[in-house]
């Protein structure tokens, strides 16, 4: 644990340089909330790169639409549908600063994240992710706020993921990428191994990010409960075939995930059953 308090009435002008990366598919109704999110932001990006994941629709029209009003904005169109792991590789891949942070088009940021983040980053050179604890925008799910910063090492992202693709900041010169071969869980396998690489990945303990659909058990790829599952196993194999872990805690996580799946399935019908009742 490490203190944060004091990084909060730091003002600053020479924070690291970030990227935003948002990977967009079909979601013209929300990415207005989530672009907002981001240029009310403490510590404004030098750059917001959207990659639309062939979406078929007016999505990719409107992103145009918002790029026209802000010189920061870039937009990557991929011709074929690959998934949010690879769209995120390849904005990735484009940016230009130390920094990416990744947002999904569905969530939202607190207006201090990416300053607080930045200034962790900055003062803590050696480090090469660091994430935030989550509140849930409607799910009535209390959030824990602290002023300490964890960090886990490949054993306790194996028991539990320990933060959400949006609440992420990266070094951007970091070699690892989300895994290609896989739609789910591709997140969780990147966090297993940077752990596993650096010796621990970091979480600040405040609430900096927001989600708007339930992790578990709401519509679109985060309520896909067994299809999650599945991907989970796949992704600890991987990290077995790396050589992060060896055989006996590979089948030891195998039988913890199953355990989490036995859990998370009634979870998930509720959240269902709420989340459809709030959004008709």
């Amino acid at each position: 644990m490490s203190n944060i308090g004091t990084l909060l009435m730091v003002v600053s002008t020479d924070l690291p340089s970030v990227t935003v990366i948002i990977p967009t598919f079909r979601s013209a109704d929300v990415i207005k909330r989530a672009l907002d999110s981001v240029l009310a932001q403490t510590h404004q990006p030098a750059e917001i790169i959207f990659v639309d994941d062939a979406s078929g629709d007016q999505t990719p029209e409107l992103l145009h639409q918002l790029a026209a009003t802000d010189s920061r904005i870039r937009v990557l169109e991929n011709e074929l549908n690959i998934g949010p792991g690879r769209s995120r590789n390849r904005g990735w891949d484009a940016a230009k600063t130390e920094l990416v942070a990744f947002l999904d088009a569905d969530d939202s940021w607190d207006p201090d994240k990416l300053r607080i983040q930045c200034q962790w980053m900055r003062s803590h050179p050696t480090e090469v992710i660091c994430g935030t604890r989550h509140r849930f925008a409607h799910d009535g799910i209390a959030s824990l706020n602290s002023d300490s910063v964890s960090r886990f090492t490949v054993t306790d992202i194996l028991r539990r993921n320990r933060f959400t693709t949006p609440s992420v900041v990266i070094r951007r010169a970091v070699p690892d990428r989300f895994d290609s071969r896989l739609r789910l869980a591709e997140d969780y396998l990147l966090w297993m191994e940077l752990a596993a690489r650096y010796g621990g990945v970091n979480r600040i303990d405040t609430a900096l990010t927001i989600l708007h659909k339930p992790i578990y058990g709401a519509g679109g790829l985060s309520g896909k409960t067994f299809a999650m599952f599945i991907s989970e196993l796949r992704a600890i194999l991987q990290l077995r075939r790396r050589g992060y872990i060896g055989p006996l805690q590979t089948i030891a996580s195998w039988c913890w995930s199953t355990l989490k799946l036995a859990r998370r399935l009634p979870t998930s019908l509720i959240r269902t059953l709420r989340w459809r009742a709030l959004h008709g």
